[in-house]
């Protein structure tokens, strides 16, 4: 038996349509004209052209500009993992294991977009305070977290207390942002983006450890 006309006229499942909606498109155009033209220079004009829908689609989902970006910011740089939200282990036992997954986690975070990032540097004091509150949500929980990471490793004699935590996470934060901002640059360079963050890591470890400390902690462990 044939099939009927309104079967035989459903597509398949590999042939639906796979267009983002709209808000999707929307971000991901903000995304890249934001960090293109910069953030004073973009307008919903263009950012609604290059996603493909009406200027009108932009207001209604999001009301402005402004509000546009807060949400771009949150959806490019936000922890997109549990593990990057999920609060530090009651015991520290490996400072290389605190200051690694620190550097990774930020140099990840930074490099789903370092241009706009870049952007956001170099604009920020022109943002509202809605925008400037939505960068502290994002970056500020995770330098807090390696702060108290770092604070539970001077408890237990990793790390020196001679040393603010705090500024080590600044240090941190400042030198992997510039390795991500240095990677995007036209020019070869003599090492790659994982010897960078080993040296970082061995660096930051080596100035703030007591000697000896994990080498002894590891032994004692069952």
């Amino acid at each position: 038996m044939s099939a009927s006309p309104a079967l035989a006229a459903k597509p398949s499942p590999d042939k639906a349509p796979t267009r983002c909606p709209a808000r999707e498109r929307l971000l991901d155009a903000a995304a890249v004209v934001f960090a293109r033209d910069g953030l004073a220079g973009s307008t919903t004009r263009e950012i609604a052209r290059a996603a493909g829908v009406n200027e009108v689609t932009l207001f209604r989902l999001f009301q402005n500009k402004q509000k546009l970006l807060t949400a771009v910011l949150e959806r490019v740089f936000s922890p997109s993992t549990p593990a990057e939200r999920m609060t530090p282990p009651e015991v520290e036992t490996d400072l290389s294991e605190i200051v690694r997954e620190h550097a990774e986690s930020y140099a990840a975070s930074i490099g789903k977009n370092p241009m706009l990032m870049r952007v956001v540097i170099g604009e920020i004091q022109h943002f509202h305070e809605h925008e400037l509150s939505v960068i502290r949500g994002v970056f500020k929980p995770r330098r807090q977290r390696l702060i108290d990471r770092l604070r539970a490793a001077q408890e237990v004699g990793l790390a020196r207390k001679d040393v603010d935590p705090a500024v080590v996470a600044d240090q941190i934060n400042s030198i992997v942002f510039m390795g991500v901002l240095r990677n995007t640059l036209p020019y070869p360079r003599e090492y790659s983006a994982r010897d960078y963050i080993d040296g970082c890591v061995e660096t930051f470890v080596r100035a703030i450890e007591i000697q000896g400390a994990e080498k002894a902690r590891k032994k004692r462990k069952p």
